[in-house]
């Protein structure tokens, strides 16, 4: 019996060398997505035209107005309530995914025809990556520090320049990874890989943390101070992010050494000594080497597994998208938590991400990657449907619809806004002051509520005082009534005690809030592993299909997918949020389309690899 071949075995070091690059995008984007969103729900709320512009539509269209009203909505209000601002929110976040689109295939391919002494790819991310690290840390800093007219214009220009510049060597930077792998161990590569995406990404989850410790170091705002107002620690959360991408670019040039493919286009061309025979030679040696990749064709079957891929990956990161862009907004609104600590909790995703990255690509090597990538689209929409059911579960035990709940978490909202931008307004008169808020100057709901009930802190009294005496004058008469109407229907009383109305409102959030909490822990754990068994697979199996003389030109096929996916998702998804009311509809929109990847997935009939010793066996038996 003839001996069988050795199997290759993955060079470890190198690859996680290489993964620096997936590390300096990773953590942009896990500080860009619930980051920006926050900056741009602010800037929004505050603009006059969103605000306008919802009345108007309201007026023009007067269902739709009476539709948020019966859910107990506001069509003025930009927070909680319906307006433009969802929808203006979704479509900004989509610019990325635009730029990617547009772009990214672009730049995969010239990085395959690439011919430098730093290789193919490299040159693209030395050139843009520092760029884009500049751009990042700006973009806080000119959206905080700009106010008037002038705020949105240059936020945007800031936003829209920074995401060009990411799409210029985001392709690039993935396909150094199929680059310095066989074809058989790349999901085993990709899973390396993606565990440094993952690490990157915890990086940015904590980065809120870190920002918080910085801003207080730095610029001497309390930890009161910052609960007031949490935007004054961005500039700082982006910083470190920017440095972190500055980080994974260095160790990329001087650490991850690429072919020097000039050498071979020379060694094709003859090393003619004439330059000017020897840029002809290089030109057509460049055009032969551009022919004979265009003469590759994919079979029929290949072709429709290509499509169906494609299909699947573009539900996939319409689910994943929706969640990413969004999280942030449903931890305030549904969880009640500022941004930092939404980061933060997101770190269990990004951590379980890390630990399944390694089994991922071994049980896709082993079972086949079509068959991991199931079991994880399966994990993912169990955890989102039980979720969601056991949130309706609660509801229905206090005898609550949806609607209904939604009304009572937006008054519920309405007041903790209207605390906060106290909260913010004394936090200023402070810092003009050269003082500093300690705890119990914060005003927040469960402090009034005790005050009101006589078991108020020492020294609070006067601070809840001021705010008694403003709360309806700031709350409006409208919302005021509300909170009162819906305590009732809670109540099933009838009551003109604001306090009354308030308790109850705060008891029945509260309570589906605490238990929401700490459900959203085994979601988040199943979710980084089953997101894992997802990623590491898909781009190997779309490379597969390519094969290895076009892995630049697929992987921008893969990115077109998945950023044309990014690109709807935020703008349908904000439109499911301004008429559900309620960014719980995260756990129905997520899961039908997870469910619509799994069914096209059924169709992909190719892109499995091929071991290297049955490669090598078919070869001796075809020489003997």
């Amino acid at each position: 019996m003839a001996k069988q071949p050795n199997a290759q075995k993955l060079n470890v070091p190198k690859t996680i060398l290489t993964g620096f690059g997936f590390l300096a995008t990773s953590i942009a984007w896990a500080i860009y997505d619930p980051y920006i969103t926050k900056i741009l729900n602010k800037i929004l709320s505050e603009s006059d035209l969103v605000t306008n512009l919802s009345a108007k539509l309201a007026s023009a269209i007067p269902w739709i107005g009476e539709f948020a009203e019966a859910q107990g909505q506001s069509t003025i209000s930009a927070s909680g309530g319906f307006s433009l601002v969802p929808l203006f929110i979704g479509i900004i976040m989509t610019f990325d995914n635009i730029f990617g689109v547009i772009f990214q295939p672009t730049f995969g391919k010239l990085s395959d025809n690439c011919h430098s002494k730093l290789g193919k790819r490299r040159p693209f991310i030395v050139a843009c990556a520092p760029i884009s690290a500049l751009l990042f840390a700006l973009i806080p800093i000119v959206a905080l520090n700009t106010s008037g007219a002038h705020q949105l214009p240059l936020t945007m220009l800031v936003v829209i320049l920074f995401v060009f510049s990411m799409s210029l060597w985001r392709a690039p930077v993935v396909a150094l990874m199929p680059d310095l792998t066989p074809p058989e161990l790349r999901s085993e590569g990709n899973a390396i890989i993606n565990l440094m995406g993952g690490i990157g990404s915890a990086v940015g989850m904590v980065a809120g943390t870190i920002g918080i410790a910085l801003c207080t170091l730095f610029a001497g705002y309390s930890k009161a101070e910052i609960k007031a107002d949490e935007t004054v620690s961005f500039p700082y959360v982006f910083i470190v992010g920017s440095l972190v991408m500055i980080i994974g670019m260095l160790v990329l040039l001087f650490f991850v050494k690429e072919e020097d493919t000039s050498i071979r286009i020379k060694g094709e061309a003859n090393q003619y000594a004439d330059q000017k025979a020897l840029k002809k030679a290089q030109k057509e040696a460049a055009k032969q080497k551009k022919a004979e990749l265009k003469a590759i064709k994919l079979s029929k079957g290949e072709r429709k597994s290509l499509v169906f891929m494609l299909g699947t990956l573009f539900f996939l990161f319409c689910a994943s998208n929706a969640i990413t862009t969004f999280f942030s907004l449903f931890a305030q609104e549904i969880l009640h938590m500022i941004t930092s600590e939404a980061t933060f909790i997101m770190l269990i995703f990004a951590v379980c991400s890390g630990v399944a990255a390694i089994p991922a690509g071994k049980m896709g090597t082993k079972v086949g990657r079509k068959k991991t990538i199931i079991a994880g689209l399966a994990v993912f929409l169990v955890a989102f449907i039980v979720f969601f059911g056991v949130f309706v579960g609660m509801l229905g035990a206090k005898n609550l619809s949806i609607n209904d709940y939604i009304s009572v978490n937006n008054a519920y909202i309405a007041i903790d806004e209207n605390i906060n931008n106290y909260n913010a307004e004394l936090s200023t008169q402070a810092q003009l002051e050269n003082e500093t808020l300690d705890e119990k100057e914060v005003l927040s709901i469960e402090g009034y509520l005790a005050y009101k009930s006589g078991n108020a802190l020492e020294g609070t009294e006067a601070y809840y005082e001021i705010y008694d005496a403003s709360l309806v004058d700031t709350l409006g008469e409208g919302i005021y009534n509300d909170i009162v109407k819906v305590a009732n229907e809670i109540l099933a009383t009838e009551t003109e005690s604001f306090e009354v109305a308030l308790s109850a409102i705060v008891d029945t959030v509260d309570s589906v809030t605490a238990i929401l909490r700490v459900l959203i822990y085994p979601v988040l754990i199943l979710g980084g592993a089953a997101n894992m068994f997802i990623t590491v697979n898909t781009l190997p199996l779309v490379l597969e299909i390519g094969g290895i003389e076009k892995v630049g030109t697929f992987t921008g096929y893969y990115y077109t997918a998945t950023f044309s996916a990014q690109i709807a998702s935020p703008i349908v998804y904000g439109f499911i949020r301004m008429f559900a009311g309620t960014y719980m509809s995260l756990f129905y929109y997520s899961p039908i389309m997870f469910a619509l990847a799994i069914i096209l997935l059924m169709f992909v009939k190719h892109g499995e690899a091929i071991p290297q010793e049955v490669i090598k066996q078919i070869e001796d038996e075809n020489n003997e």
